[in-house]
């Protein structure tokens, strides 16, 4: 069997979502063709329907890449009328990954799952799948294999280590700041995954003890103050005790009160939504000086969709923070924002079939 990555230096990389699986071909450089989303339909059934979709995914993948002048196509044509041509895939997957074994211990986007052999179900129903162009010789397919699964974040992290704002770093943090608040850590140019795969859940630093209830059953920690959903709370209780802002109408409207209208309402000067960029800054801040004196990483990358309030808003206050609470050299730790967007999470489950 031809090995696919040696021959093209391509992989697949699957972003597994509770809502969408998105999927794309990746170059070893990095390079995202042939995107797809499809639904999960984890409402639908358990992880063995979860698993045909993964597939479903892999496979309209590689029919899309039949349809362009891809290099995938050279590789497989150029492989014997005999064998088939042996294609990487990589998964992410939020929850408790035993990345080792590819178990899924627990997610909190698939109730129920518990100890699920996700990389055992994938495989099986990519084994049935038959990838080739129509007047190929029957022969002459695609096989491909799901080699590696991660944490969604960790995959994420390794995505910004090889091809994003990483890039010539071997010991960083990175922070996803989306619905909750997601870590990676690499030490020495490998994801750090701890003595039992729970490495890297910076989200749940504390910030504020005895402070905001935390969806784990904490409190003060720091996705209880930079997660989405949080902020937009924040917003609503100073809303509810008085106070002036833009924002008004718009938390008659829950699905109108996001970070992205809080950021707008911000530069626009509405002092309300400043003041709660700044103490989300502030409070990231306070995790990553924690952060740089354990590990004192060289770099912290920052991404999701509230980094998106930018520099003036939101990264200066970290730096601010960082810079007066931690130590002289721990503080040279640079803060930079994620470089990849939204394909972070394909490009790096790409990697980990690489």
């Amino acid at each position: 069997m031809t090995n696919y990555m040696e021959a093209t230096k391509y992989s697949i990389g699957v972003d597994l979502g509770g809502t969408d699986i998105k999927a794309g071909l990746v170059s070893s450089a990095g390079d995202v063709s042939c995107r797809v989303v499809v639904p999960t339909d984890v409402e639908t059934g358990g992880p063995k329907v979860v698993a045909t979709r993964i597939a479903e995914a892999v496979r309209q993948v590689l029919v899309k890449a039949e349809t362009v002048d891809s290099p995938i196509t050279t590789a497989r044509e150029s492989a014997s009328d005999t064998e088939a041509l042996e294609v990487g895939v990589g998964l992410g997957s939020p929850g408790l990954i035993i990345a080792e074994t590819g178990v899924v211990h627990f997610s909190p986007n698939f109730p129920g799952w518990s100890d699920i052999p996700l990389v055992t179900y994938v495989n099986t129903e990519l084994s049935k799948l038959h990838v080739r162009k129509p007047v190929a010789d029957i022969n002459k397919q695609y096989t491909p294999v799901l080699r590696g699964m991660d944490n969604d974040v960790n995959a994420m992290t390794l995505g910004e280590l090889h091809h994003g704002a990483g890039v010539g770093y071997t010991n960083l943090v990175a922070l996803t700041l989306g619905t909750g608040v997601g870590g990676g850590v690499v030490i020495n140019g490998e994801v750090y995954h701890g003595s039992q795969n729970t490495a890297g859940e910076l989200g749940h630093t504390v910030v504020e003890p005895n402070g905001r209830y935390c969806g784990c059953g904490n409190q003060g920690c720091l996705e209880a103050y930079a997660g989405a959903k949080n902020i937009v709370e924040r917003v609503q209780e100073k809303i509810e005790t008085g106070r002036n802002t833009i924002l008004t109408t718009a938390t008659k409207n829950s699905t109108a009160l996001t970070p992205r209208t809080i950021a707008a309402a911000a530069q626009a000067g509405d002092k309300l939504a400043i003041e709660i960029f700044a103490e989300t800054g502030r409070y990231i801040g306070i995790a990553l000086t924690s952060i740089a004196h354990i590990l004192n990483p060289q770099i912290a990358i920052i991404g999701g969709g509230v980094a998106e309030a930018g520099e003036s808003l939101l990264f200066e206050p970290i730096r601010a923070e960082l810079s007066k609470r931690a130590m002289d050299i721990p503080s040279q730790m640079k803060i930079v924002k994620a470089h990849l967007g939204n394909d972070a999470g394909i490009v790096g489950a790409a990697m980990l079939a690489f």
